[in-house]
Formats: C-alpha cells, sequence, structure tokens
C-alpha cells in the first residue's frame, strides 16, 4: 500500500513538472520608458558569452535594421502598430532617426530586440545612446542594455 502511494506521488510529480511552462529568470519591466529627447547614438553587441561590458560593446553592429513603431499595449502579435520610421546602422553601427515628435515608440533591432522610448523635452539634452543588443543569458548576464549620454 506505501508502494503504491510513493509511485502514484512520483507519477504526480512528475507530470505536474512536465506541465510547468518554462520559467525565464530574466525579464523585462513592462511599461518602462528610456526618456531621451532623441534616438541617435550607436548599436552594439556580440555574441560572445562572458565577455565583460567594456569589451562586449566595442563591437559594433554594422547594417542592423532598426524599426521605431508607435507603443501599443497591449501588443497584439498579430497587428503590428504603425511604423514611424526605419533605417540600417552604418559599418559602424551608427544611427540617427533624426527629428521625431514627443511620444512613445517601441524601438525594434533586427527584430529580436525591442525597447521601449520616450521622446521629451528634458533638462539635460541627449548627445547619443548606446544600445547594446548581446544576447541574455539565463544568469540574467550579458546585453539588453540602453544607455544615455547627456550634455546640459
Amino acid at each position: 500500500m506505501i508502494s503504491r502511494v510513493k509511485n502514484t506521488a512520483t507519477v504526480l510529480a512528475s507530470l505536474l513538472l512536465l506541465a510547468v511552462l518554462q520559467a525565464h529568470a530574466c525579464t523585462w519591466a513592462v511599461g518602462y520608458f528610456y526618456q531621451v529627447t532623441a534616438l541617435k547614438g550607436q548599436v552594439v553587441g556580440t555574441t560572445y558569452h562572458g565577455l565583460p561590458r567594456w569589451l562586449r560593446q566595442s563591437f559594433a553592429k554594422k547594417h542592423a535594421k532598426l524599426v521605431l513603431y508607435e507603443y501599443r499595449w497591449p501588443r497584439a502579435r498579430n497587428i503590428m502598430p504603425p511604423i514611424v520610421k526605419r533605417l540600417e546602422t552604418d559599418g559602424k553601427g551608427v544611427f540617427d532617426f533624426g527629428p521625431l515628435r514627443t511620444g512613445h515608440y517601441t524601438l525594434a533591432i533586427d527584430g529580436e530586440d525591442s525597447f521601449d522610448v520616450e521622446i521629451k523635452e528634458l533638462p539635460q539634452v541627449t548627445e547619443s545612446v548606446t544600445i547594446d543588443v548581446s544576447p541574455v543569458y539565463p544568469d540574467c548576464t550579458g546585453g539588453h542594455e540602453f544607455n544615455v549620454k547627456t550634455r546640459r
């Protein structure tokens, strides 16, 4: 009788483990916007795992495809929001969206990474942004960083 209960418990525990959805250790905050006055700078990153940030960000993402969408939430997978602008980085990973209206946007890079951005008037003007599109690993190391450099 006891072995039957143990076997049943083992089978139920195994089924429960198989039914659990995949958990992601690193998730991004919904509704967080990187606030900038302009959207220009450089896209960097590499797929080499374990590199320190300074080295990882020394690899320019040449000819990366950038698409700027109007921000929409919730996002429906089958309905994409209107495209505001699209462009490609140059041979050094540099980009410049030029003048943009104040508002909320989603910036997609190579169809893999996305960043929610708010264009607004700020006390400090955005000189440039560095966007690290290196993969993020299960231990939460790696890229997906949006660094803003400002000037007064």
